[in-house]
């Protein structure tokens, strides 16, 4: 953990160091089913605690994003949040709506971590798609 983060889970601290380019981390809610075998950090602590929104806001400002992907299911099932993450994210272009099953759930098995939260409302996770800070991929495709 660099001086300044704000993580103090060692092992979320340790994935945050290590995340490269393309990796995801998945902030999933309570009742998202994480297949067998995936790398798991459980951190809830009594419904409502943490929120997926407190896991995000935290991370966001100690990763390097290049998309952050939510379900297009939150438009009609989970506005609220849907509204939170829109504006956390406003500023930026990282922000995808994909198809829940086949754009979270299906990606599962290649996150590096799901963050498992307490949250209690539909279609509340989210998947953060490393970046680099070195690189801007404009420059790519010019």
């Amino acid at each position: 953990m660099h001086h300044s983060s704000k993580i103090l889970n060692g092992r979320l601290a340790a994935i945050v160091t290590t995340l490269r380019y393309g990796e995801t981390v998945v902030v999933a809610d309570a009742g998202l089913p994480v297949p067998a075998g995936v790398p798991t950090l459980e951190l809830a602590l009594t419904p409502g605690v943490p929120t997926t929104m407190q896991v995000v806001e935290l991370l966001q400002h100690e990763l390097v994003l290049s998309e952050v992907r939510i379900a297009s299911q939150m438009a009609h099932a989970n506005t609220a949040l849907r509204q939170e993450l829109v504006d956390l994210f406003s500023a930026t272009d990282l922000l995808r709506e994909v198809d829940h099953v086949e754009g979270i759930e299906n990606e599962l098995t290649r996150a590096k971590l799901v963050i498992q939260t307490a949250e209690m409302t539909p279609y509340g996770n989210v998947v953060l798609v490393g970046g680099l800070a070195f690189f801007d991929m404009t420059m790519a495709q010019s």
